[in-house]
């Protein structure tokens, strides 16, 4: 039993965790005939052990079948046991593609990373390593690293001569938004321009193409315009106040010029959500016409009275954004959509339609105070 024990404890190896699930590589078409060790482990439970006997294909079986059942978590551990103890294996490239697929899928974006770019480093002539960019980019985007993600759809972009027409269009809006995140939206601009031009031009695009990142470049660009609207100031020195309202206004005009632009390619994703945000501008003016100083040399009164015109003359604006934010909502029910633009449309509606009626019960108030001053003002 001792010399058995001996065995076992030599051949018993210390693992980590990585891992794979859905949208995973298949076993890969087998190459010259390779023998590889087989290991052997023992497991103690009492005065009892089990043996187990495997070598790199054994795990990759194992965790396909882990991966039929759904159990992503169990097919880590056998994607992890062939990569750490079979290093030279053909199946290791393909488990670590399915370890980041898993990882993703299990929100842990740090391990998925780490998978994708093994994977890249060390098998850098892969058919796999195009589609490793692509994910290793969106596990950066999960993390919010836009830099990262940056840098990797420029690998993607500039050191790649294999990317189709909407591989191209996705690479390119998937880069300018990420720059916009980086508040850098001059660049941002023109990647976003680049992408809905190559798109327009169809080459190497069919109609069957999917139009969701052409989509989700216009919408960006409308979301550029958007923000650049809210970062107009509203002057309270009457001389410059109409130049930077005019300004706002021209930018919320543009802003929702792009946004139409967008229903009408007709992906429901992005249409619902360039609807949703056109009525966001108007609200949005409405908000940043409120917050402006009024003018310095008002009183106290004056400044109240100059508040309660602005208020009934800005008015429309509400009105606009609840017309724009209904028909979002008829929208949404009417393709069966569940986004998140939807759940903040029917909130932000709900707000304004409070808002609306407390203006309007604020002037109901004010003119029955008005309608009892006396005519002589007594």
């Amino acid at each position: 039993m001792k010399q058995l024990m001996s065995f076992f404890t030599q051949s018993l190896l210390i693992i980590f965790f990585v891992g794979a699930c859905g949208g995973t590589r298949p076993h890969p078409a087998p190459g010259p005939a390779t023998l590889e060790q087989i290991h052997i482990t023992a497991t103690r439970d009492g005065e009892h052990f089990s043996l187990d006997s495997y070598d790199a294909e054994t795990l990759f079986n194992r965790a396909a079948q882990s991966l039929r059942k759904g159990d992503c978590e169990q097919a880590n551990k056998y994607y992890s046991k062939l990569i750490t103890e079979y290093k030279d294996s053909d199946l290791v490239e393909p488990a670590l593609y399915n370890a980041g697929v898993c990882f993703d899928q299990r929100e842990m974006y740090r391990q998925a990373v780490t998978a994708y770019k093994m994977i890249i480093n060390k098998f850098p002539e892969s058919d796999d390593i195009k589609d490793a960019l692509f994910r290793l980019a969106g596990s950066y985007e999960k993390l919010e690293a836009w830099e990262e993600a940056t840098k990797t759809f420029d690998t993607l972009l500039f050191e790649r001569d294999d990317l189709k027409g909407v591989e191209r269009v996705e690479a390119l809006a998937r880069k300018g938004t990420a720059q916009v995140s980086l508040g850098l939206y001059d660049e941002a601009e023109l990647v976003l321009g680049e992408a809905v031009r190559l798109q327009r031009n169809g080459r190497n695009i069919t109609l069957t193409d999917s139009v969701y990142h052409y989509s989700m470049a216009q919408f960006k660009l409308g979301e550029i315009l958007h923000n650049k609207m809210r970062a107009v100031m509203l002057s309270s020195d009457e001389s410059l106040l109409k130049q930077t309202l005019e300004k706002k206004a021209q930018l919320l005009l543009d802003a929702q010029r792009l946004y139409t632009k967008v229903i009408r390619i007709g992906h429901p994703h992005w249409s619902g959500a360039s609807a949703y945000r056109i009525g966001s501008l108007y609200h949005h003016l409405w908000v940043d016409i409120l917050a402006a100083p009024p003018p310095a040399d008002l009183t106290d009164e004056e400044r109240e009275i100059y508040t309660d015109i602005l208020k009934k003359r800005i008015k429309v604006l509400l009105r606009k954004a609840i017309v724009q934010w209904e028909r979002t909502i008829k929208f949404a029910d009417r393709l069966d959509l569940e986004d998140s633009w939807l759940s903040s449309a029917v909130t932000d509606l709900n707000e304004i339609r409070n808002a609306l009626a407390m203006e309007e019960k604020h002037e109901e108030k004010i003119k029955k105070e008005y309608e009892l001053i006396p005519e002589d003002g007594s």
